[in-house]
């Protein structure tokens, strides 16, 4: 077998969740001039989600919400400051190097942009084995055969194996990079924007392959995405965040019928539509998304939600499970 199994005990970690983010914070050092530092920039604060076996949770929010930063520290690709990420139980800050390395075997990344997340030196067929090299997986034959293997999962001709990804389309580098994401059958893939770089022709292409492997294979997805109608198409649960805050988690209908939160409900009022729909007066996203080295105190979200009281400008809300099951921070939230 190509792919060695988790070191489990029988099922047992089937009942635990796949990755659990806890309480996770992550800050950076700014400079305000050479050899002066500048005050701390907390770019994700006290971030909590769990990603179930076999399911897709989607990050959404504004550019600048810390959503990259959080998915990005799931490999360790950026430090935590504070809080535990488990995988299957196992804190990551407490694994061996061989149990991290297994680790990383088991999530895979789809990066945003399919050229320049592809070495442009290695053919298809090298750039699609490199995980399984790298993890020492599988004998010289057993890779060939499992690269053949993907590339037919994701809608590459097996005969293209032996060209450059310059050679390619978008959409065709985007399965690439889809491919190689596969190759060591990993449980969870994080897809950061896997779509924004394509053309919406082949963003549909795409979003279909991503549901039908999750069909075939039970694999995981934690999508980061700003395209809500992909995330409508894709997800099971959704997760809403706000210049490095959970601000709301649902799963996928309730939060496309029922929003809460008032920047969840602006989100989904700035989502292209056709047709002469109305929008709700009043939901428009005023302003743009505050600098994380100089927060609004309290809720952050406060200076543009039409529901901001007193109570906003001084007390950070918590988020908490509500009589529906989703998790809100808000003190004055929509109600059902």
């Amino acid at each position: 077998m190509i792919v060695p199994s988790l070191n489990q005990n029988g099922n047992d970690h089937l009942a635990k969740p796949l990755l659990e983010i806890a309480e996770v914070t992550i800050r950076f050092r700014s400079s305000t001039g050479m050899f002066r530092r500048g005050p701390d920039i907390q770019a994700v604060s006290q971030a909590s989600l769990t990603i179930a076996t076999g399911e897709t949770l989607a990050l959404v929010g504004e550019s600048g919400s810390g959503k990259t930063t959080l998915v990005r520290s799931i490999l360790d690709l950026v430090p935590v400051t504070e809080g535990v990420i488990s995988f299957y139980g196992a804190r990551t800050d407490q694994m061996t190097q061989k149990e991290r390395r297994e680790m990383r075997q088991r999530v895979q990344f789809i990066f945003q942009d399919p050229f320049g997340s592809l070495n442009p030196r290695l053919t298809v067929r090298d750039l699609i084995a490199e995980p399984l090299v790298v993890h020492r997986l599988g004998t010289s034959a057993e890779r060939v055969a499992r690269v053949d293997q993907v590339m037919r999962q994701v809608g590459l001709p097996v005969e293209s194996a032996s060209r450059y990804p310059h050679q390619f389309s978008g959409g065709q580098r985007q399965r690439i990079a889809i491919a190689r994401a596969l190759a060591s059958s990993p449980e969870l893939i994080i897809a950061d924007e896997p779509l924004s770089a394509l053309d919406v022709s082949i963003q549909s292409q795409i979003l279909n392959l991503l549901t039908e492997l999750k069909t075939q294979l039970g694999v995981s997805y934690l999508l980061v995405s700003h395209d809500l109608n992909a995330v409508h198409h894709l997800a099971d649960r959704v997760a809403v965040m706000y210049l490095g805050r959970i601000v709301e988690v649902a799963s996928k209908d309730l939060l496309f019928t029922q929003p809460s939160h008032p920047y969840t409900v602006a989100l989904l009022q700035s989502m292209p539509k056709l047709g002469a729909g109305k929008r709700v007066p009043g939901q428009a996203l005023r302003g743009e998304i505050p600098s994380p080295l100089a927060p609004p105190s309290g809720c952050t979200f406060h200076p543009r939600c039409p529901r901001a009281s007193a109570r906003c400008q001084t007390d950070v809300p918590v988020l908490r499970h509500d009589a529906l099951g989703r998790q809100l921070a808000c003190h004055h939230p929509l109600e059902a």
